[in-house]
């Protein structure tokens, strides 16, 4: 008898749900999602000039322990021919070892470059280094700090100091655990201690930059592992940690302030945005164990610190595990929007649930999806419209059926049936939309309201801008290495995050005489100041719109110019005011714009819809998260980033572990010793699960 599973969106947790299930025979899987194309917040598609447009930034991390050799085995699946612009797995993935950080000091930005060295030892990030135990994550990070500061240290450090720091380094990974190990640990902390405020003085007296970054990189790097080790989270593990904010914790551990407000603590909490309410003025909050696990696993990495994606997210990721997932018996049902759970009578299942039909496709076949660019399978930017009933009636009007506050109504309804159409349903949609579609989980179980309550989401904004010449010859002033490009997360705010990715430029079709030479992604919060409007205020995401637009120009015309000087007119705007050179734009449009609103020809978005939102990990939300086989349903299992998964930091490597957690909790499958990251004894186990038959 064949276990059906009914994955409710098509986000990454859907399809890793869908690709970790499909490995056990005995399961039949359909996908869910609204709209035309799969990828939730992961999703790209191909605007004018095949230019690749995204939600944001997207790249993964070398300790990405799941996502990573999840998608070696996609692609040794897909068996792609080696004419193709990304054959295999080596291909796809483009390492990165350099980030520029920014530290402001009286109001300036002060560069705080960091390069970091390739992890020989575990080349291969589609074949990672057994992650077992902290003991192990503690002496990789100390094995990476070593190796860090022989590369970056040069005659910074005095010599007598470079013998201390590795006396240091000695004495903490020869006592990371055992009886002497506290008191260990507390003679090397009053060493550093002792010597980290002379070096620091140095550093200021004779305006050594450098030496003042690498007392900041000891200072930070050792009390992340004074602090796991002190506070025993090699017993008690990282969750004891969560009821404090990531700063007070540092504090507690003796971090200098100055450490506390570097773009070296501050990376984690920008690059995941963990600011309440999207609000990057205020205060950020992010649990402390959440903080302290996620760093130290990043600085873990294998191969590679980064890896930026050798075309947009969908023709990286999205597009090659559709192609797998179809290939393997997936059903995808596109245009169903997701409208409501219903709890059966004993209120302990799911019962049905309710769809809205967005379109329907013509004869009653399969929607497919994708067109080919340059001999990449990719998304496109809205419906094929010719392949629908309805798209005639579509086409022309701007309807976004990924937008909950669409025009568009659902054509028909469909209700999906427990012991009909499935055994098992998974959710794999955003929390964010849980009390839009699934309030009657929150009315049924106290749990699943505190969750939505204490695992908070926030809008995001971005913006790409394609330039006409290079970041070299409009004054970029930063030396990089082969393996590096312009990428930094805590330059000005809003939009503090950028990333130059010239070279997905080549897989984008641009005349030969406007072809940009540059192409810059920028990403933040989005603050809000109060609930969304009701879903019936259609001209909602317009208005959005609008203001990012306006935030993206006041932007570029404050903070480009840091990062080239020559991006800037000579004079100003009117007024004398500094402005962009808005003609060094790519501008195809047959009319020719000025200033600012050449803007108009770039691209930029809002995030704000209840499934695009990014989730945050403040302080007590990982006691609130449910883990994917606990949901009080004995039918419905969940899949996300706000579901528990032992990493609990909204990305995809956390989603990609809560997929292979919904996995295992149907079918058993992966074992969990083989969720890298995920506490295996944490309670309550999951229940005896295997396939149906």
């Amino acid at each position: 008898m064949t276990k059906r599973v009914a994955i409710l969106g098509g986000g990454i947790a859907a399809l890793t749900t869908a690709f970790e299930l499909t490995n056990t025979p005995g399961v039949e899987v359909t996908i869910h999602t609204l709209g035309w194309r799969l990828g939730g917040k992961c999703a790209s598609s191909r605007g004018p000039n095949m230019r690749i447009e995204e939600h944001g930034i997207h790249g993964f991390c070398g300790a990405y322990f799941n996502a990573l050799p999840m998608m070696a085995a996609v692609y040794a699946e897909l068996g792609r021919p080696g004419t193709s612009p990304i054959p295999d797995f080596k291909t796809a993935f483009r390492p990165l070892d350099t980030v520029q950080l920014y530290n402001w000091k009286d109001g300036q930005p002060h560069v705080f470059p960091l390069r970091f060295p390739e992890n020989t030892l575990f080349p291969d990030p589609g074949k990672p280094q057994a992650m077992l135990d902290v003991i192990d994550l503690i002496d990789k990070v100390l094995a990476m700090l070593s190796a860090a500061l022989a590369e970056h240290g040069g005659t910074a450090i005095p010599n007598d100091v470079r013998i201390t720091i590795h006396d240091m380094l000695v004495q903490v990974k020869g006592h990371l655990s055992g009886a002497v190990a506290l008191q260990a640990l507390n003679v090397v902390k009053q060493l550093w201690h002792f010597a980290r405020g002379p070096l620091q003085q140095q550093a200021h007296d004779q305006h050594e930059a450098q030496l003042g970054n690498i007392v900041i990189i000891i200072d930070y790097v050792f009390t992340l592992v004074y602090g796991v080790l002190v506070d025993d989270v090699v017993t008690k593990g990282w969750d004891g940690l969560d009821d404090q904010n990531w700063d007070d914790w540092l504090k507690s551990h003796g971090a200098m302030p100055e450490t506390i407000a570097s773009p070296l603590a501050l990376n984690t909490v920008n690059l995941s945005y963990q600011y309440p309410n999207g609000d990057t003025a205020g205060r950020s909050m992010m649990a402390a164990g959440a903080y302290a696990h996620w760093t130290l696993r990043s600085f873990a990495y294998c191969g590679h610190v980064l890896y930026a994606f050798a075309a947009g997210t969908g023709e990286t990721i999205i597009a090659p595990l559709y192609e797998v997932l179809k290939k393997r018996g997936v059903k995808f049902e596109f245009f169903s929007k997701v409208e409501e759970l219903l709890v059966d009578a004993a209120g302990t299942g799911i019962d049905s649930v309710r769809i809205g039909v967005q379109a329907t496709v013509k004869g009653g076949g399969e929607y497919q999806p994708l067109f080919d660019v340059k001999g990449l399978p990719s998304w496109p930017g809205e419906p094929f419209y010719d392949q629908l009933v309805e798209g005639d009636q579509m086409q022309g009007k701007d309807y976004d059926l990924e937008s909950w506050w669409t025009p568009w109504a659902p054509v028909a309804t469909r209700t999906l049936k427990a012991g009909v159409d499935f055994d098992v349903v998974v959710f794999a949609l955003s929390i964010g939309a849980v009390p839009y579609v699934a309030d009657q989980l929150r009315q049924k179980s106290q749990r699943w309201d505190k969750m939505v309550k204490g695992v908070p989401t926030v809008q995001t904004q971005a913006m790409q801008i394609w330039l006409t010449r290079t970041y070299e010859e409009l004054g970029w002033s930063i030396p990089l290495p082969p393996t590096g490009t312009p990428l930094a997360d805590t330059w000005y705010a809003p939009l503090d995050g950028h990333a130059e990715l010239k070279h997905l430029i080549p897989l984008e079709d641009w005349p030969k005489n406007i072809t940009p030479k540059s192409l810059w992604y920028f990403c933040d919060c989005l603050p809000e100041t109060g609930p969304p409007p009701p879903f019936s205020d259609t001209a909602y995401p317009g208005r959005v719109r609008a203001q990012v637009k306006q935030t993206c120009i006041d932007y570029l015309n404050k903070a480009i110019g840091g990062l080239m000087p020559g991006a800037m007119l000579v004079g100003g705007g009117p007024g004398g005011q500094p402005e962009m050179n808005f003609g060094l734009l790519a501008n195809t449009s047959p009319t020719a714009l000025a200033g600012p609103m050449n803007f108009e020809t770039q691209f930029w978005r809002a995030n704000i819809d209840p499934t695009e939102r990014y989730v945050t990990s403040p302080p007590g939300s990982t006691a609130a998260r449910l883990v994917a086989w606990d949901t009080d349903f004995h039918n419905l299992v969940i899949a996300g980033d706000w579901a528990y998964t032992g990493l609990n930091v909204g990305s995809v490597e956390c989603t990609v572990m809560s997929g292979k957690l919904a996995s295992h909790a149907i079918t058993g499958s992966p074992p969990l010793a083989q969720i890298p990251g995920y506490p295996a004894d944490r309670k309550p186990l999951p229940p005896l699960a295997g396939p149906a038959g």
